[in-house]
């Protein structure tokens, strides 16, 4: 009898949709797939969840279930294996409605998910590519390193002085980590712009985000503030962990603080007034000069940063607006429902078929094309 916690039934089911479980691991999971009622097996993805809790409590071998001799219908099995690297505990659902199945046409410019690529551009406007081969740049008084250590090749000498601002920029498909001159960690999302300079003066440290990224402030022995200026918003803090989302193609700016405490202040607003978020805490601020305050899921919020899609009730329109910035995707549609609504998680080292091929199961109907189709620009929907 096999002897399991919970992490191990999550890997025999890992091991089972790449095809590498034992044959006694094999038994256990098709026994119990011959044995699931036939309603619940093809359409339920609770039954996922309870074969993985059954997995581990030995419900299964207790009953003493055996492999049956007729090879086993695997229609639900390959339901999951369609997206293989999705974990056993991450699933998707989809509210029943009725209505016809929308049909999609996504033009897919870069199938591979999306790695580490950026890209570091001086004040007299060269770029240079940074490393894909690297996780992030280091950003010295007098010059420029990998996190390995390593120098970055640079085609000129980086400037001390504060005026020198530099751009972090990460395309559609990319992600980067740069450690600025005073310590400060920050993560880059897909799609990300992070405009510094490489040296912050006496008086503060400020710098410019378009994009999404993860702050991991160093704390000032001078106290100075750390100040990130988006769409709409200022937040300024001493010392922090927090998350900020700021797309230009999104309706909202969303501040998300894991640690510490953080000063939000709405830059539409003719008042000077910030609002101070407590851990746990989300400030959203849209197009009004007001700030919302709500308790954050904080898993949700850096989800991107542990390698994660998370969507919560999200409507395909937001959906496929995070996967063309993982995958570099457009989309080509006439139709494109907003009263469907998706909640789930899934791996983002998943090349874009497979993601896609979610939206396909769950009756969106998809047509994958290399590159951009031979249609009307004016066709084109950007998600």
């Amino acid at each position: 009898m096999l002897s399991m916690n919970k992490e191990g039934a999550d890997r025999i089911l890992e091991k089972y949709l790449a095809g590498q479980a034992s044959a006694e691991e094999t038994a256990l999971i098709e026994c119990w797939y011959l044995n699931a009622s036939d309603e619940r097996k093809l359409t339920d993805m609770d039954s996922f969840e309870r074969l993985n809790d059954e997995l581990w409590r030995g419900t299964i071998e207790r009953a003493g279930l055996l492999p049956a001799k007729k090879p086993v219908r695997k229609l639900w099995l390959r339901m999951v294996a369609a997206a293989s690297v999705i974990l056993v505990t991450l699933w998707f659902f989809r509210d029943k409605l009725p209505g016809s199945n929308p049909e999609l046409v996504i033009a897919v410019n870069q199938t591979a998910p999306g790695h580490n690529r950026a890209t570091l551009t001086f004040a007299n406007g060269e770029i240079i590519q940074l490393s894909e081969a690297q996780t992030g740049v280091v950003v010295h008084r007098d010059q420029l390193s990998y996190n390995d250590g390593s120098p970055v090749n640079t085609p000129q000498e980086p400037k001390t002085a504060a005026e020198i601002q530099l751009t972090a920029a990460t395309p559609r498909g990319g992600t980067y980590q740069v450690t600025l001159p005073d310590g400060t960690r920050v993560w880059l999302n897909a799609a990300t712009k992070l405009v510094f300079p490489s040296k912050f003066n006496d008086r503060e440290r400020k710098v410019q985000l378009s994009g999404e990224a993860y702050f991991e402030v160093a704390k000032s022995r001078e106290r100075m503030p750390f100040i990130v200026i988006s769409k709409n918003q200022e937040v300024a803090v001493l010392g922090t962990h927090f998350n900020i989302s700021s797309y230009p193609d999104e309706n909202n700016v969303k501040t998300t603080l894991l640690e510490g405490r953080v000063s939000v202040r709405n830059t539409l607003s003719n008042e000077q007034s910030s609002i101070i978020l407590k851990p746990g805490q989300q400030a959203v601020v849209g197009s009004g000069s007001g700030i919302k305050i709500t308790e954050a899921d904080l898993e949700m919020a850096i989800a991107w940063k542990n390698g994660l899609f998370y969507f919560k009730d999200a409507d395909l329109k937001t959906i496929l607006r995070t996967f063309s910035r993982w995958y570099d995707i457009d989309l080509i549609s006439t139709e494109l429902p907003a009263d469907r609504k998706f909640s789930g998680k899934l791996y983002r080292n998943m090349d874009a078929p497979q993601a896609l091929q979610v939206l396909k199961l769950l009756d969106v109907e998809l047509s994958l094309e290399k590159g951009m189709p031979k249609v009307p620009q004016k066709n084109i929907v950007k998600p």
